[in-house]
């Protein structure tokens, strides 16, 4: 799905910004709200000169009706600053509404015992209604697959093109398209429940409460705006006790120009963008906050498979023990692997059919009672009673077709399934649960498992009625520029922590090769929960991702909780943001994203402070100068006090709508280290927020000199 951007300023957008004006709207932004006091106090000078003496002249009318204009106009770019971003935010809400459209579903109705099918608007859809999905059909509402298999077309939700294959047990989003086959799914939400509407609701952040870094910015300019009231309050004393005729009006210009205007006006924009570009990257941020934590992160948790490996280990060597051939080891691995739909088990079964593996006992396979693959003992299987004759299908059915061979289906019990003497029981596992349940371990065992671990691929062993026959080599793929992605992350001073599920020298080999130098063997799901809270007790930021049940704990404790979008519900639910396209990496890009922000509203602060001084050097010399002659040196534009006046407040106005693409877009990021930073944003915002002023100070003199 593509979010259409806002080039041009449309017509709702300027009546909105003029709407804006309004000083009940505008005590949102303190400073913007005492500039607009400060244009009243001018107007009125400029209506009635008199009703001001010792600070006003019935001859400056003109100059003050300007100074008014100009106060104005200042006001109205901060607005129009606000209204360029919630429109950016809007358009994002309006595309997810249209793919919200009412569409009419396939009601399932049980009645006596018989199905029905009731054509259904989607909005009377509820929790737990049956609904049955077609080739071609738009998914109504989002569900959970209870039976079928169906490829399933979610481009207009994650802008991925690719179809996506649903099976018992996945959710489909509403909105998006099956392709093919045909589903029975169960509705999981109400339709104002809706994943859409969870997002519209994201994006909607024109009500969003402000952020903590929002917050500090905002005390920051508050208390600059302090600081100058009382500079200005005290000059204003000064000229009327000691006579220095200084004009109300010039002391205001000054006074504006030394607020931090270009900060208070763009504050908002940048946090509402900030969301905005996070979803461009197809990520849903549930609050500003979350994405400004991004950027503070200090640990980033990583899982080894789908983040920094492709995921999918595929079947590359069969090793057989002493005793057995390598067809043993193959045969037994086709045999095992038959029901089993993983992408580990497929690569089984084609390594051991491309080797001319197949298996004479696959006549047994339609009277199989078949081991799941358990958790707790890891490990799966099949017990295969006698029989020849078997055919292929030549349908080359998936896994769960081929399952409708199976006689039953029971878990696993380690050991504790007794073979007959026509049986045949084929077991495949990790290594260490293998050992538990076969009768001897081969004298290499550990030794071809250890070697398998240390050049980083992972070991699957195989026994055939409780012996030993041999290891299965998987191997798993790094993701393309993961190695540079941890190097960069590296650089900015966030620690990588790799957490695998793999034996201890698997995880050394995978995290040497992408430069991870910490990493959690052999962990388990709940693990992550207590590495959250052993890094946050040491006052760090943590970020983490993950997509199951177990990992929902660990996502509402950390500071930043990315879910993946095919991943459980209570996971959605805990995280703080949820990826559209389920890609974990995408962790790295919120780190990057959230860094980025906050360097744009640093940048733009640096640069904003950086204007205030420069101003003010360019505005105090000439305002004294015909009272205090020795200021006429400090004069180093030549100015006149009126144009100075003018130049510095049109400067001043005019710098805001330059600023607001870059507020809007984000300043340019590459990632290094916080101090390389801080001085090349010195360097470029502060060095040129101190000399920008005095060039388009005088620029805009010349031009006004010129009229």
């Amino acid at each position: 799905m593509s979010v259409r951007r806002t080039t041009l300023v449309s017509r709702k957008v300027l009546i909105d910004s003029l709407v804006r004006l309004s000083p009940l709207r505008l005590t949102a932004n303190p400073v913007m709200l005492i500039v607009e006091i400060t244009f009243l106090i001018v107007m009125a000078m400029a209506l009635d000169p008199e009703a001001f003496p010792r600070l006003a002249s019935s001859s400056l009318q003109i100059f003050y009706l300007e100074v008014a204009l100009i106060l104005l106009i200042t006001v109205w770019f901060s607005t129009l600053s606000d209204s360029l971003a919630e429109s950016q935010a809007k358009n994002t809400a309006n595309s997810l509404r249209r793919l919200e459209m009412e569409v009419s579903s396939k009601k399932i109705l049980i009645e006596a015992g018989s199905r029905r099918i009731a054509l259904t608007p989607s909005r009377e859809l509820r929790t737990g209604d049956l609904i049955l999905l077609e080739k071609n059909d738009t998914v109504p509402i989002d569900a959970q697959v209870l039976e079928g298999i169906a490829m399933v077309d979610e481009s207009l939700l994650t802008g991925e093109s690719t179809a996506v294959r649903k099976a018992p047990g996945d959710d489909v989003i509403g909105g998006s398209q099956v392709l093919s086959d045909t589903l029975t799914a169960k509705v999981t939400v109400n339709p104002d429940e809706t994943f859409i509407n969870q997002m519209i609701r994201m994006v909607e952040s024109s009500k969003r409460p402000k952020t903590p870094n929002e917050q500090a910015v905002t005390i920051v300019l508050i208390g600059l705006t302090a600081i100058f009231t009382i500079l200005i309050g005290a000059l204003l004393g000064v000229s009327l006790v000691l006579s220095l005729a200084a004009d109300l009006s010039v002391l205001i210009a000054l006074y504006v120009c030394l607020l931090p205007t270009t900060i208070g006006a763009l504050l908002p924009s940048i946090g509402l963008s900030g969301i905005s570009r996070l979803y461009k990257e197809k990520i849903v941020a549930k609050s500003g906050r979350a994405v400004e934590t991004a950027g503070d992160t200090d640990v980033i948790l990583l899982d080894k498979t789908g983040t920094i490996t492709v995921g999918n280990r595929q079947a590359v060597e069969f090793l057989p023990f002493s005793g057995f051939d390598e067809r043993d080891v193959g045969e037994a691995a086709f045999l095992a692997s038959w029901h089993d739909d993983t992408p580990e088990g497929r690569s089984l079964i084609r390594l051991a059919y491309e080797d001319g593996f197949v298996p004479k006992e696959m006549n047994a396979l339609d009277a199989s009672e078949v081991y799941e693959f358990s958790a707790s003992t890891r490990t799966s299987g099949v017990k295969l009673a006698g029989g020849t004759g078997f055919m292929l299908p030549k349908s080359g059915g998936t896994g769960r077709e081929r399952g409708r061979l199976r006689r039953k289906f029971e878990p696993h019990v380690e050991g504790g399934v007794p073979i007959g003497s026509d049986e045949t029981e084929i077991i495949k596992g990790a290594p260490d649960a293998i050992k538990k349940i076969v009768k001897s371990i081969p004298a290499d065992y550990d030794k071809t498992v250890q070697e398998i671990s240390a050049a980083g691929d992972t070991a699957m062993a195989l026994s055939r009625n409780r012996e030993a026959i041999g290891i299965v080599r998987l191997r798993d793929v790094l993701k393309p520029d993961i190695r540079e992605k941890i190097m960069a992350v590296k650089v900015m001073g966030i620690r990588p922590v790799m957490i695998t599920g793999d034996q201890p020298l698997t995880a050394k080999s995978i995290a040497a090769e992408v430069g991870i130098d910490e990493y959690r063997p052999e962990a388990k799901p709940e693990d992550k929960y207590d590495i959250v809270k052993r890094e946050q007790a040491e006052m760090r930021i943590v970020a983490m991702i993950g997509d199951g049940t177990n990992d929902a704990p660990a996502l509402a404790m950390a500071d930043v909780g990315l879910a993946m979008n095919s991943g459980t519900q209570a996971a959605k639910e805990a995280a703080n943001m949820v990826d559209l396209e389920s890609n974990p990496a995408k962790i790295i890009e919120v780190v990057m994203l959230g860094k980025q922000l906050l360097m744009t509203r640093g940048a733009v602060t640096t640069f904003s402070i950086a204007n205030d001084v420069a101003k003010y050097f360019a505005i105090m010399p000439v305002l004294f100068a015909s009272t205090v002659p020795e200021l006429k040196a400090l004069n180093v534009l030549g100015l006149g006090l009126n144009t100075a006046v003018l130049s510095a407040l049109i400067f001043n106005a005019i710098i805001i709508p330059l600023l607001i693409p870059l507020a809007m877009r984000g300043v340019t990021f590459k990632p290094s280290g916080t101090m390389t930073l801080f001085l090349k944003n010195t360097m470029i915002y502060g060095f040129g927020g101190v000399i920008v002023p005095f060039v388009g100070i005088k620029l805009i003199d010349v031009a006004i000199s010129l009229l």
